[in-house]
């Protein structure tokens, strides 16, 4: 799972999946009949007309979320790939080759689907607080024991003990 995304992407919801194929259906079924219906000179032609835009707005607004959800996780695969805590605008740009991710960003953090980013206009630059950002920037050095002489894997700047003579070694 991916630190930046909301459950709100990686949740699927089968009823939109529904929703959406019996819109789509009713639409293809009211433009069908349309020639029929104007041929007749009835009036539910017009009333027909009404109802495919009724059963085209939720089509719409389904595939837009759709199209945003893909957004977001283009978005949290490069934040998850950065091995910094901060990402710079133009960065941004170069990796997904979109020039107007400003806006984009905050749009879709607005909208629930991005977390853990935090948008600094000023500065130009995006602070990633994710703990799996933070944990990815462990460096590890290798140290000889003064004591016994063995090496170890440590992290950087951390205190920690050997594992053979239990002497404190710094890494």
């Amino acid at each position: 799972m991916n630190n930046y995304l909301t459950e709100k992407v990686n949740y699927k919801k089968i009823s939109k999946i529904i929703i959406l194929v019996v819109c789509l259906l009713m639409c293809i079924a009211g433009i069908s009949i349309i020639p029929d219906q104007f041929k007749e000179g009835t009036s539910e032609g017009v009333m027909n007309i009404i109802l495919i835009v009724a059963f085209a707005i939720p089509v719409f607004i389904i595939i837009l979320s759709y199209i945003d959800m893909a957004n977001a996780r283009s978005y949290a695969f490069v934040f998850s790939n950065n091995t910094d805590t901060t990402i710079s605008f133009s960065e941004l740009r170069q990796h997904l080759h979109k020039s107007n991710v400003e806006d984009e960003l905050q749009k879709l953090i607005m909208k629930g689907y991005i977390k853990n980013v935090i948008v600094d206009l000023n500065t130009q630059n995006i602070l990633l607080t994710s703990e799996n950002a933070n944990s990815a920037k462990k460096i590890y050095v290798t140290v000889s024991c003064p004591g016994c002489g063995n090496s170890t894997n440590l992290v950087k700047g951390e205190a920690s003990i050997c594992p053979y003579c239990d002497r404190p070694l710094m890494g």
